[in-house]
């Protein structure tokens, strides 16, 4: 389903949530796309170079734990308001991407705070708990079951 793209401006203001968030000037429609990334606002760093970086707790701190390594911003004097955007376990926003492509997971009245569900960034870190691996669910669980019990059959 091709979605249809917000016409809302994003802006930072006050959060009820934690410091800082993201917030719509305007109505947002469910199933809307809105725009909180820039895809060139963001790099990779390895976990081993972030070890070595003098910037190691910022990244940490700041960027989105991922296998491997971590998405932090390319310049953090000049980063999208997406990075502001704050957690709910039951967001307003959603990816069926799990990039930097959200929308609206309901209507969301002007000046309402945008938030997101962390524990969705990646499927095998907790971006709540920094640097925790997230056990398998038990969805993840029965699917590998699966996966085992047909490469058996077939052999």
């Amino acid at each position: 389903m091709k979605r249809k793209t917000s016409k809302a401006f994003v802006y930072l203001g006050s959060s009820g949530v934690h410091g800082i968030g993201c917030f719509a000037d305007q109505d947002v429609k469910k199933g809307e796309i809105v725009r909180i990334w820039d895809g060139k606002d963001s790099r990779w760093v390895s976990t081993r170079q972030v070890n070595g970086s003098r910037h190691a707790a910022l990244y940490k701190k700041f960027g989105i734990r991922s296998t491997g390594g971590y998405w932090v911003p390319l310049d953090f004097l000049r980063i999208s308001t997406g990075w502001y955007m704050n957690h709910a376990a039951d967001p307003n926003l959603g990816s069926d991407d799990g990039d930097v492509t959200y929308h609206a997971v309901r209507d969301i009245p002007a000046g309402e705070e945008l938030t997101i569900d962390y524990r969705r960034m990646d499927d095998k870190h907790d971006n709540l708990q920094r640097d925790v691996s997230v056990p398998p669910t038990a969805a993840r669980k029965r699917l590998r079951g699966k996966t085992a019990r047909k490469r058996r059959a077939t052999r």
